[in-house]
């Protein structure tokens, strides 16, 4: 003889907290993934499901790699043209990751920490500061609180009206310099790179020995790094105010029209914005 649905509810649910009394860490498991919001907990029922966190997460990983297949062919032509070294990064909650690196083969090269998958402050990187410079004012803040804004050379810029003068000049012009702000000897040239939605996703930068860019050399590097920006926006979807769909760009400065990479038809962004 079955019994009654009523019955066999409390008997799931007196076998649930038996269970939970013997070990506790199911529940604090699931307590941490609400607390997260990887799972929801409904009122009623009492019962977990889980959220689009995850999901979230994932779409997150994968336009990274679509961003730097996007991106490879136009960094790899920056390094060619330049002789120097080229990054790709994007912001990872409150830090900058440097999601492609091409080295330098010159035999004077510069020397930096950046590693792929590696982070790195905002505040102190052409990268980062290109980053920063398009991000709320109220989001600069909570970045660089969790950073905690520390001198790594005596140019490293420290004091928030300073920084903020500098993200308002990096917003006019386009682009950033790290005047070695993050190490000594190294002076980069960075622009934003802006995906489908407009939205600035990612940046990237060429890193050159100080006693190779001066400041006369840095329109040239500028030009060279501001159309590369160009280029991966528009293979990631991006298209500015009043240009047709579809309309082709100019490749990094310098490039043979025999040399440029063809522009992918496999974005997702790009196909997306169509």
């Amino acid at each position: 003889m079955h019994e009654p649905a009523p019955a066999r509810a409390v008997v799931k649910t007196m076998k649930r907290l038996e269970c939970l009394s013997h070990d506790q860490t199911v529940y604090r498991f699931l307590a941490s993934l609400k607390e997260l919001g990887f799972v929801r907990q409904d009122s009623e029922t009492e019962k977990y499901s889980l959220t689009l966190k995850l999901f979230e997460i994932g779409m997150s990983v994968l336009d990274r790699l679509e961003l730097w297949r996007e991106a490879q062919p136009i960094i790899k032509e920056i390094a060619r043209l330049t002789g120097e070294t080229v990054h790709l990064a994007t912001l990872d909650e409150s830090s900058l990751v440097y999601l492609g690196k091409i080295e330098s083969a010159r035999t004077l090269r510069v020397s930096m920490m950046s590693r792929v998958g590696r982070s790195a402050p905002t505040y102190c990187t052409g990268l980062g500061k290109a980053l920063l410079a398009h991000l709320p004012a109220e989001r600069v803040s909570e970045i660089l609180k969790r950073e905690k804004v520390v001198p790594y050379t005596a140019r490293t810029l420290t004091r928030r009206p300073d920084l903020d003068r500098e993200l308002a000049s990096i917003r006019e012009k386009g682009y950033a310099i790290d005047n070695e702000e993050h190490e000594i000897g190294v002076r980069c040239v960075a622009a934003p790179i802006r995906d489908n939605r407009d939205m600035v996703c990612a940046a990237v930068s060429v890193s050159v020995p100080t006693v190779r860019l001066s400041d006369e050399e840095i329109p040239r590097y500028r030009d060279i790094v501001l159309h590369a920006a160009e280029e991966i926006s528009l293979r990631m979807g991006y298209r500015k105010a009043g240009s047709p769909r579809g309309a082709a760009r100019g490749a990094p400065r310098g490039t043979s029209s025999n040399g440029r990479p063809a522009r992918s038809s496999r974005s997702r962004a790009a196909r997306s914005s169509r």
